[in-house]
């Protein structure tokens, strides 16, 4: 039997024809980028999340840049996120010309480690970046407790965790802004790149409309220094749709992931927690073995997709390295790096696939 790592075919094929209809529609309207379709989307999404405002854009990445625009940061301004997760993040600190701070992390749950993070900050310190690993809900009532007691502006990383919660909040919805992306493997993932930032203040709102816009004030003059990063009519489309069925989609992810906690719970392996009140909503099943590398070749061998991330920690790859960080300052991550590894999860999987899965998983790692 061969198990993909993700099969994104499951999630369109029974609204394929509307899919098809809805980009018929776009091209017969030609209009293509922003527009009507992408309104829709936005306010949609707004209404779910519980905001006031939500911002259609390129990317999960480009989120998290504009969000940071946001704040004017200069060179000794300071932002703080996780050692352990997506470049995306220190790639777009420094773009915007601020300097990224690296902190440890949980050794159970990859997120950020709060005590650390409270050693971390200084009188420089201006934004931390609060990443939901895995589609993991970070403590936010601690972290807002603690950017309160400093403060610090806080932007949510949500690229793996759309329609995850905290203490029924929505996640995205606490900090200054909450940034999404909606690339296909995502847990509302697109035909392509998309994302989204939400906000409830309407200065934000207004600014990242024209950042998105190459910093367009109106027909003829631009007033900020902006992007190329509109959202296209196609993906909100097919987004506007997939949209309606992202809690049952969901719910299915969850009961993969208590299905392989079950039948793993005897094993030698540090296995994630699946509490209720989509507080993780498992954009990726990932646990922790002591060979992870050997399980990776043995789960190949048998045709089973899976998945490591994250390979290395962000400290220690390359294009970091005149940072001056160096092996050994980031134990807890270095160590997650070793051990990590993630397993189909997506809805869709079938009963038998599943049951293939765990029993490979059993079988190696009872020897």
């Amino acid at each position: 039997m061969k198990v993909p790592f993700v099969r994104t075919f499951d999630q369109h094929e029974y609204i394929m024809s509307n899919i098809m209809k809805r980009i018929e529609d776009i091209i017969r309207a030609d209009s293509f980028i922003l527009g009507p379709v992408v309104e829709k989307f936005e306010a949609k999404f707004a209404q779910m999340m519980g905001v006031k405002h939500a911002v259609g854009v390129a990317s999960g990445t480009a989120a998290i840049l504009l969000s940071l625009r946001l704040l004017d940061l200069h060179p000794d301004d300071q932002v703080i996120f996780p050692v352990f997760g997506r470049v995306a993040i220190p790639m777009a600190v420094l773009r915007v010309g601020a300097a990224p701070i690296f902190v440890d992390v949980d050794p159970l749950s990859g997120l950020l480690d709060l005590a650390k993070l409270e050693g971390a900050i200084n009188q420089n310190t201006r934004v931390i970046i609060a990443t939901h690993l895995y589609g993991k809900a970070l403590n936010m009532n601690g972290l807002m407790e603690l950017a309160r007691k400093h403060n610090i502006a806080v932007i949510e990383d949500c690229a793996q965790a759309a329609g995850g919660q905290f203490h029924g909040r929505s996640l995205g919805a606490f900090g200054i802004s909450g940034c999404f992306s909606f690339n296909p493997q995502s847990n509302l993932g697109g035909i392509g790149e998309g994302g989204m930032v939400i906000t409830d203040v309407d200065e934000y709102a207004e600014r990242l409309r024209k950042f998105r816009d190459h910093g367009r004030l109106d027909e003829r003059y631009f007033d900020e220094i902006g992007y190329n990063s509109h959202m296209n009519a196609i993906q909100a489309a097919v987004l506007n749709l997939k949209l309606e069925e992202l809690d049952e989609s969901n719910a299915e992810r969850i009961e993969n992931a208590r299905f392989y906690n079950r039948q793993f719970s005897e094993l030698n392996a540090v296995l994630p927690e699946a509490p209720d009140n989509n507080a993780h909503v498992f954009n990726t099943y990932t646990i922790q073995v002591a060979q992870r590398d050997a399980m990776e070749i043995y789960l190949k061998e048998k045709k089973i997709g899976c998945g490591i991330y994250y390979p290395v920690p962000l400290h220690l790859q390359p294009c970091f390295d005149y940072l001056g960080y160096k092996e050994g300052d980031f134990p807890q991550a270095e160590q997650l790096a070793k051990r990590v590894i993630s397993l189909p999860v997506f809805p869709g999987l079938k009963r038998q696939e599943i049951n293939y899965v765990a029993q490979t998983v059993k079988e190696f790692l009872n020897g």
